[in-house]
């Protein structure tokens, strides 16, 4: 049978004849196999036996039927309806054309429901996290305009989780991580070339899709892209621009500013809070530098990032805008080689607290919300997901 899955009701292909009657067996016989030779089934899913095909375009995807009845919302309804006596077929089954989606999203859908491993992520024997952002861009846009929450769900649960790993040192409060803990795949290009892609992507996926919670990261993101790019837009591995509308280029671009000040002021706070303060410096800190103050103890260290920084003619607070990213594992470890043990546990615990700072900001900067009330704005709208199911 063929059907369209983009609403709740399943409808007959209309018969070959033409006159609303099923084929007559000579007929399907005589056609079957020059109609079998337009469709092709995805290379990718053809190790799937399954007993029906969902379809886009002359490109065939096959599925188990069980499997697809066991997915809450659309899918369920859909694939438990009867199917008819004399339902057409492609290759012996009976399909299903789909649309509102792309060959890419389908087949990411398809391997969800298969059980296919490794969709989302895996980790490598060094112990870095890949993650395909793609893959979970493509589950989470086509499982929205399918009505299925349970996929819905799962994609916003990955995205959480690749936001966590890029940041985990600030959400947990250690220390940075000495060697880096994700890796992208999906795209064949470097790191920071697939990030500007995913960022432009994650905007306009979390909007149709409703991931409030996650739409400050994307807008930081796409912030750390140059003027020229938030403007008139990245540039696709086929050759495409992908851009943003012009709200969101207003917005990506007024937040770019805004980020430039935050690291100034805030991301970097713990200098201007302490450099300057020479005063009762041991009593403070539990200094046990000797040098301090006829040589180059604790303080002069600091003080000195404090002028290479902050000095008029320095430019390294002004040219970036990437504030999470600020204080890496090579510049913690030089920090902790130049300090004494009492004054690096007192000044790492005030770099990750103005990095918490930081983070909060984000949030606040491209929404106006808290992080609190983006989550409770979250769970809201994750609710109405099931909505229908009750």
């Amino acid at each position: 049978m063929a059907a369209s899955a983009t609403s709740r009701k399943r409808t007959r292909s209309a018969s070959r004849s033409g006159v609303g009657e099923p084929p007559s067996k000579r007929t399907r016989s005589e056609t079957t196999s020059k109609v079998d030779e337009i469709y092709l089934v995805d290379p990718e899913l053809s190790k799937i036996k399954g007993d029906i095909y969902l379809k886009i375009g002359n490109t065939l995807f096959p599925a188990h039927l069980q499997k697809l009845r066991n997915v809450q919302g659309l899918f369920a309804d859909l694939f438990s309806i009867q199917q008819p006596e004399h339902a057409d077929l492609i290759h012996g089954l009976p399909y299903c054309d789909m649309f509102n989606c792309s060959e890419s999203q389908l087949r990411v859908l398809l391997k969800l429901i298969h059980g296919a491993k490794h969709v989302f992520q895996r980790k490598t024997a060094l112990g870095i996290t890949e993650f395909n952002v793609e893959n979970i861009l493509d589950a989470l846009l086509i499982s929205s305009r399918l009505d299925l929450p349970g996929i819905r769900t799962q994609a916003k649960d990955a995205i959480y989780e690749f936001i966590r790993a890029m940041w985990i040192h600030i959400v947990d409060g250690v220390p940075p991580p000495e060697h880096p803990v994700i890796a992208l795949t999906g795209y064949t290009m470097s790191k920071d070339s697939a990030l500007s892609i995913l960022s432009f992507r994650m905007i306009n996926v979390f909007k149709e899709c409703e991931v409030e919670y996650c739409m400050p990261i994307a807008y930081y993101l796409a912030a750390q892209q140059t003027h020229n790019d938030i403007w008139d837009g990245v540039k696709l591995p086929d050759g495409s621009l992908l851009e943003l509308d012009l709200e969101d280029k207003k917005k990506v671009l007024k937040g770019r500013e805004m980020l430039r000040s935050m690291r100034r002021n805030v991301t970097f706070r713990w200098l201007i809070e302490h450099a300057g303060q020479p005063k009762d410096y041991v009593q403070l800190h539990g200094c046990t530098s000797e040098a301090f103050p006829k040589g180059k103890g604790c303080y002069d260290f600091v003080f000195d990032l404090y002028t290479l920084f902050y000095s008029p003619t320095s430019r390294l607070l002004e040219d970036r805008c990437d504030a999470l990213d600020s204080v890496s594992f090579q510049a913690n470890e030089t920090i902790k080689g130049h300090l004494c043990p009492k004054c690096h546990v007192y000044f790492n615990d005030r770099i990750i607290r103005c990095l918490q700072a930081s983070w909060s900001e984000i949030a606040k900067i491209f929404t106006g919300r808290s992080w609190g009330t983006l989550r409770e704005r979250q769970n809201r709208i994750e609710d109405s997901w099931y909505e229908s199911l009750s």
